[in-house]
């Protein structure tokens, strides 16, 4: 089997919002397509495609997932190509979807089998920086509406933005926090807006509130910050969504020692990447939870990877924020796999688990 074409396609938004999705298909000669989704920005994501990557692709098996990303993200012979970790993860998940097909497996027994195929989502919800507690509360009800039994409240403060507006912030989550029931567990992300002071200040003020985990407290380049606020406070402390690679995560580890690790499975370059980054994680008695705010192709990736993890004790990430509601995105597949209740169930079916509809696809497709 070989690759004949790699194609990047925009899709419609959904109502209300700006910016679709890009559409990633990896087709072969013996008529198998791999799916994935790719990063914003389809005339550069594109002009990687076509001018650098399909050169050095086609003609090659696509059935050999790592070394296709070992060629792209750190190069071959004269070729030190070493493309971005989102344009590479967009590829790789698309050749493991056309591997599994292939085989006529699920990814995840390619992975080595799930643990569980039942994984419960967290209902995660941002922009707090520009929001008031009442708003992020109502975001917070339509999910518990919806049946989810987990939560987290994101700031989106960014390292621009740093210690602008602690004490709203801890008004968000204690106006969702009163509103739970106990047993519901809300976390609360930072997005790397705090200091080293202002976050371990922040961090006992979480605790005495029962926050579930304390996600990206400081900038993430500043892991030596980072290893004080794990060391002060009792509370989980997770991060991990900016880094571009299983060597980060190393470092990440050695330096700012986080509680838990939550890999992007685009940004940190794809199943390749991600698998060896949770393989890290359960060496070193560390807990993982992805960061995967969406819901498509990328977040049945993270799934599948997900599932295999012994230490997969946390429920996944889920967010209609950046696709648009279920209903949206389920329309261009013919059998959807969509969350009922707060719990998403993978099937046995090869690769993903997913087919596009072609026609769904094609009315969808603006550019």
């Amino acid at each position: 089997m070989k690759i004949t074409d790699i194609k990047v396609n925009q899709l419609k938004a959904a109502e209300g919002r700006t910016g679709g999705r890009l559409i990633v298909r990896v087709f072969t000669d013996e008529g198998i397509v791999g799916y994935s989704e790719g990063s914003r920005g389809l005339s550069v994501f594109r002009a990687y495609v076509d001018d650098m990557i399909k050169p050095l692709l086609v003609g090659m098996s696509p059935l050999q997932p790592r070394q296709i990303w070992e060629t792209l993200a750190l190069g071959t012979g004269e070729l030190a190509t070493r493309f971005p970790s989102q344009i590479v993860g967009a590829i790789d998940v698309a050749c493991w979807d056309i591997m599994g097909k292939a085989a006529n497996l699920p990814v995840y027994a390619l992975l080595g089998g799930a643990r569980r195929t039942e994984i419960p989502l967290y209902w995660s919800r941002g922009n707090g920086w520009k929001k008031e507690p009442e708003e992020m509360l109502e975001e917070v009800q339509e999910g518990y509406e919806k049946g989810y039994r987990a939560f987290k409240v994101r700031m989106d403060w960014r390292d621009y933005r740093q210690d602008a507006n602690p004490t709203k912030d801890m008004a968000i989550f204690q106006k969702c926090r009163e509103w739970l029931p106990d047993d519901v567990p809300l976390g609360f992300d930072a997005n790397c807006g705090y200091s080293v002071s202002t976050a371990i200040e922040q961090g006992r003020k979480l605790e005495e509130m029962g926050a579930a985990h304390f996600e990206e407290p400081l900038p993430q380049y500043d892991f030596p910050g980072l290893r004080q606020v794990v060391n002060a406070l009792d509370i989980a402390v997770s991060t991990g969504e900016q880094e571009i690679s299983a060597w980060r995560f190393r470092d990440l580890m050695m330096l700012g020692n986080p509680d838990i690790l939550q890999p992007d499975i685009l940004n940190v370059g794809g199943l390749s990447e991600v698998v060896r980054v949770f393989e890290m994680a359960v060496t070193n008695n560390k807990v993982v939870m992805p960061h995967s705010p969406s819901l498509g192709l990328n977040s049945l990736a993270s799934l599948h990877a997900y599932s295999t993890v012994t230490n997969a004790v946390r429920p996944h990430e889920f967010s209609e924020e950046f696709t648009g509601p279920v209903a949206h995105v389920a329309a261009l597949f013919v059998d959807p796999i969509v969350p009922e209740n707060g719990v998403i169930k993978l099937n046995d079916r090869p690769g993903l688990g997913v087919e596009l509809d072609e026609k769904a696809l094609a009315a969808a497709i603006v550019a």
